[in-house]
């Protein structure tokens, strides 16, 4: 886990943010490093996914979910269909 500081209070992020722009379109990420990155709440972005405006997940396991990096540069970029 990397360390970043924001308005002087510490928390943790996933070492998936910090090396979000050196990851391969097909990786894989979690849906707390797309919280971190979009700073958005986990029901924001379910709503999205139900209102279209983000790439549903691809489920691992029974409740285990992932997006494509790919997907989340679009949706990030304004570019997500």
């Amino acid at each position: 886990m990397n360390l970043a500081f924001t308005n002087s209070h510490a928390r943790c992020l996933p070492d998936s943010v910090a090396a979000f722009d050196a990851l391969p379109e097909e990786a894989l990420v979690n849906l707390q490093t797309i919280m971190a990155l979009s700073c958005r709440s986990k029901s924001s972005i379910y709503r999205d996914i139900a209102a279209s405006r983000r790439a549903r997940p691809i489920h691992i396991g029974p409740k285990s979910a992932r997006w494509r990096v790919g997907d989340v540069r679009e949706y990030l970029t304004g570019n997500a269909e």
